[in-house]
């Protein structure tokens, strides 16, 4: 078994950190959009028809939402382990102070 050892705070300010980095990336995912949008607005045709069709069937969501998602849930397991840590390391400290009173 390998050894266990995590800095609680260490982790919960990495997991705000990444939670920034989401609400970053779920930015940078509108601001393609819009500019992806904002290059194409000007032309007129089945081109751009075809180009509004596969930004919108392939990227968008993945850009604008799933990314974003993505890395709220990476944020969301860390902190769950963390305070996974948190309360085993509480439990087994109360279980040794009630078997030293006992």
């Amino acid at each position: 078994m390998a050894d266990c050892r995590i800095v609680n705070q260490n982790v919960a300010n990495s997991v705000e950190n990444i939670k920034g980095y989401a609400a970053e990336y779920a930015a940078a995912g509108d601001a393609l959009q819009t500019a992806f949008m904002g290059a194409i607005s000007d032309m007129e045709g089945d081109t751009k028809d075809a180009l509004v069709e596969l930004f919108d069937k392939k990227y968008k969501e993945f850009v604008t939402t799933q990314i974003s998602e993505m890395i709220n849930g990476l944020a969301t397991l860390l902190d769950a382990n963390r305070t996974n840590f948190e309360s085993v390391d509480e439990q087994i400290a109360q279980s040794i102070r009630d078997g030293a009173n006992g």
